[in-house]
């Protein structure tokens, strides 16, 4: 997912959403160092998706080990830096860490039962998730040409989905996870965003994978652990590789964050289904017929509208996120 940290494999789709370093908010001025970064975070998060899809473990186990290992390994990180977690923390980071958690377990089950194709372009509708969570949840008005090109991008995913093979690697169960993973998604974008303004980007990473590891831990108490796959050298080889990749793309990402724009990173990201698709068609044997990938086409050419439309007027996106900010709910309670 990712993923946005995360997510990724680990969910990391239209704009990451991870926090900023300096949580400013405000964006950098490119440079071809940044751009370069952010391009090889973008691919490290395509060649995540796959690997996740391509991880013999099952999708809860594989989303639980994965958070707690990321909770380790960035928990270490901020000890090393003297950093410590802080109780007030929790109130900002748990918007956040809970879409976290939850989009890491859609996501990942859905890469396990659909295709990386229909999975990842149904997530990449994460700006059209967040215009209509603005529209319904808080009121706001979206323009005509939010409304255009939300359905066109929607169109699009609708040929991805229906055009799916009848090679068995779609199915609805599948479908419907995506469709889940891209609500929590566009929920840990809002809540990311609105936390990334009060904490340390570090401090954020373990806060998360913290939250997510708590809520999954009872889950995996009731369901049971998939051992005899996930505890082994290779099982937990796999593991440790989910973290690497797409994790050290989040590193990198927020890195370039510093060097590069949010528009830019936001328009790279849309590369993600086309590195995706083409390498589980490489790898793992997925196919994608022609209307697929018209569909995936027109999905990020929709997108890519939305991102450049939406960069004109950032008035909308400050709103929601400080709709969701509990420091300002706070101050408008006391």
């Amino acid at each position: 997912m990712t993923g946005p940290v995360s997510s990724g494999g680990d969910q990391p789709r239209a704009d990451s959403g991870d926090p900023a370093p300096g949580g400013s908010g405000q964006d950098a001025e490119p440079t071809p160092t940044g751009l370069s970064a952010a391009v090889l975070a973008v691919s490290l998060w395509g060649g995540g998706n796959v690997l996740v899809a391509a991880v013999p473990i099952d999708g809860l186990s594989l989303a639980f080990l994965r958070l707690w290992l990321a909770f380790a390994l960035y928990a270490g990180v901020m000890l090393s830096r003297g950093v410590r977690l802080r109780r007030h923390q929790f109130r900002t980071v748990l918007m956040g860490g809970f879409f976290f958690g939850a989009d890491l377990i859609t996501f990942y089950l859905a890469l396990q039962y659909t295709s990386v194709a229909i999975a990842v372009t149904v997530s990449a509708l994460q700006p059209v998730g967040v215009l209509a969570a603005a529209a319904l949840l808080f009121g706001e008005r979206v323009t005509r040409t939010h409304l255009m090109l939300g359905t066109a991008a929607v169109v699009g995913v609708m040929m991805v989905v229906l055009g799916a093979g009848g090679d068995g690697a779609a199915t609805l169960t599948g479908n419907l996870w995506a469709v889940g993973a891209l609500i929590c998604w566009a929920g840990y974008f809002i809540g990311s965003k609105s936390a990334r303004r009060h904490i340390d980007n570090n401090a954020y990473l373990v806060w998360i994978n913290l939250i997510g590891g708590v809520m999954l831990t009872p889950v995996i108490a009731i369901v049971g652990l998939d051992a005899d796959r996930a505890i082994s050298w290779s099982g937990l080889g796999w593991v440790a590789l989910i973290v690497a990749v797409p994790g050290s793309g989040h590193v990198i990402m927020n890195w370039a964050h510093r060097h590069t724009t949010l528009t830019a990173t936001s328009l790279l990201t849309l590369a993600m289904p086309v590195i995706s698709t083409a390498l589980a068609a490489l790898f793992l044997g997925q196919s994608v017929v022609t209307v697929q990938v018209t569909g995936i086409a027109i999905t990020l050419a929709a997108l890519a509208a939305v991102t450049a439309y939406n960069a004109r007027q950032p008035a909308l996106l400050r709103r929601v996120v400080g709709r969701v900010d509990p420091d300002r709910a706070l101050n408008h309670r006391t």
